[in-house]
């Protein structure tokens, strides 16, 4: 069987259509049944406009970079990519081959 992993890399304060981006692509990931979904949060980074974003100790971070990863079926991640694209405006979404060794 052939697994996907897809990654999608937003900002953490960045809006969607009902509030935070990253909680309406996990619901949108858990409405779809989707089985996992792990969000991991970066403490530096910057995207295509160049703005660096950073964990301060002086000042509240704004902006620090989220990665949602899930692995799923090729077909699976192929059906969810035309909804992600009209959810995902300003983030990055990448698709990698994964070989999946052992899962439960």
């Amino acid at each position: 069987m052939n697994y996907k992993l897809l990654s999608i890399y937003i900002d953490e304060d960045e809006k969607g259509e009902n509030g935070l981006l990253y909680k309406e692509v996990l619901a949108f990931l858990t409405e779809k049944g989707i089985e996992g979904a792990t969000v991991f949060k970066g403490v530096f980074g910057w995207g295509h406009d160049k703005v660096i974003h950073t964990v301060s100790l002086l000042r509240a971070s704004s902006g620090l970079p989220l990665k949602i990863e899930i692995i799923e079926k090729e077909e699976v991640i192929e059906g969810l990519l035309p909804e992600l694209k009209k959810i995902i405006h300003k983030g990055l979404i990448t698709i990698s081959e994964v070989q999946v060794i052992h899962r439960p």
